[in-house]
């Protein structure tokens, strides 16, 4: 059972944090209270905001590749497929292959009519991250805190 002097520190430190927040960004606030699961504990709603999401991707972004992108390839050879379609009996597919900051990297991929791939890309084209469905945002989200932060 929680005293109510510990529910008054807990929320002068909720309080704290969220001045953190403002002034030095998730991931920095994260690092300050000893990691993800120390985060979510005092503060656990504060990821069901998607613009709150947008702000740690871009965080771990500038803080691992901050004149790039990361690529999912190199974190865990997987990219999220998010798209797949049938042309003139050809197969494309579309994969969320990178982050950036503000946005992610497609690639499309070509297959032929006997499930082989193309060498090369069809296409690639970028949306930025708070145009993403949030199905996708949510992968890329866990994707990236999955690999940096727990």
């Amino acid at each position: 059972m929680e005293k109510p002097k510990d529910k008054q520190l807990l929320e002068k430190l909720r309080n704290l944090l969220e001045v953190k927040l403002n002034d030095n960004g998730p991931l920095n606030v994260i690092k300050f209270v000893g990691g993800y699961s120390n985060f979510g504990e005092i503060l656990p709603e504060y990821f069901t905001d998607r613009d709150n999401k947008v702000k740690l991707i871009n965080d771990i972004v500038n803080d691992e590749e901050p004149d790039g992108f990361i690529y999912f390839y190199e974190l865990d050879s997987n990219d999220i497929k998010i798209w797949e379609e049938e042309v003139d009996g050809h197969t494309h597919e579309d994969y969320i292959t990178r982050v950036g900051d503000e946005t992610v990297g497609v690639s499309v991929w070509e297959y032929d009519e006997d499930g082989e791939m193309y060498d090369e890309e069809a296409d690639s084209y970028y949306i930025k991250l708070t145009q993403l469905d949030e199905k996708w945002l949510n992968k890329v989200f866990d994707k990236l805190v999955t690999h940096y932060l727990l």
